[in-house]
């Protein structure tokens, strides 16, 4: 029987071989979509800090644990063409602040626990649809206005559970690409898996002046910021896989 380590870097060659074919289509989505959609959540919960000692664990170190301040991140896998990251959220109410990520589109997946994601769409300037072929310093800069703000579109929020219905979910290039994390219940993880793989994150929040409750469609006005000084990470020990070299013939 194959480990779990084995499955992993299986699940992720199949990935990374679709990633290098990827063109942003339907098809394309769907393809590498069903892929990680599929993949069974228990593997990746067997590579989790205290899988097997949780039970033996007294009460007071999980609660202490349970209100540590940090988020706990690791790489997975990175190359040319994909970036596969996991995320723990050790409580609930924990954030992962309203963020975007260029040019790039993303798939999530809930693999234990749940949280709930708010999302909103950039709204297009070219009324005409047509793609503009920009090499990828100008990308983001064309794409976004310069004066450090950007119309949006709000999405609506949608749940990811490991525990059943929804447990993964696509974010697009624009439909869905500004987003926010809100975990739901202690010890929440889940993957983020991007297509191309980019350097880009940027921070936001909303215009000052919206105050009533946004509904679903709305137009909304979003500030870039720094990063908030409260969104902190803390090195998650996760297997990290080597980039696969296809076509590649090690010499003697």
């Amino acid at each position: 029987m194959d480990s779990p380590l084995r499955h992993l870097q299986m699940m992720l060659r199949n990935m990374a071989l679709l990633a290098q074919e990827f063109d942003g289509s339907h098809r394309s989505i769907n393809v590498i979509h069903t892929l990680i959609d599929n993949f069974d959540s228990r593997i990746l919960q067997q590579f989790l800090p205290g899988t097997f000692s949780r039970a033996f664990s007294s009460v007071f170190d999980i609660a202490k644990e349970s209100s540590a301040p940090v988020i706990k991140y690791s790489d997975v896998y990175k190359d040319d063409y994909c970036h596969v990251n996991v995320f723990g959220l050790l409580r609930a109410g924990q954030r992962i602040p309203l963020h975007d990520h260029p040019d790039q589109h993303a798939i999530m997946k809930v693999f234990q626990g749940s949280l709930k994601v708010r999302s909103y769409s950039i709204v297009e300037y070219d009324e005409n649809g047509t793609e503009l072929n920009l090499d990828e310093e100008h990308m983001f800069h064309s794409r976004y206005p310069p004066q450090d703000s950007i119309l949006v579109r709000y999405e609506g929020e949608t749940v990811l559970s490991s525990r059943g219905g929804q447990h993964s979910a696509w974010l697009g290039e624009r439909k869905g690409n500004l987003h926010e994390v809100i975990c739901l219940e202690p010890h929440t993880y889940f993957c983020d898996f991007f297509f191309p793989n980019s350097p880009y994150c940027y921070y936001y929040r909303p215009d000052p002046s919206i105050t009533e409750q946004l509904a679903v469609g709305s137009p909304i006005v979003m500030q870039r910021i720094h990063c908030p000084s409260d969104f902190i990470t803390e090195k998650l020990d996760f297997p990290s896989v080597p980039a696969f070299r296809f076509g590649v013939v090690d010499s003697d």
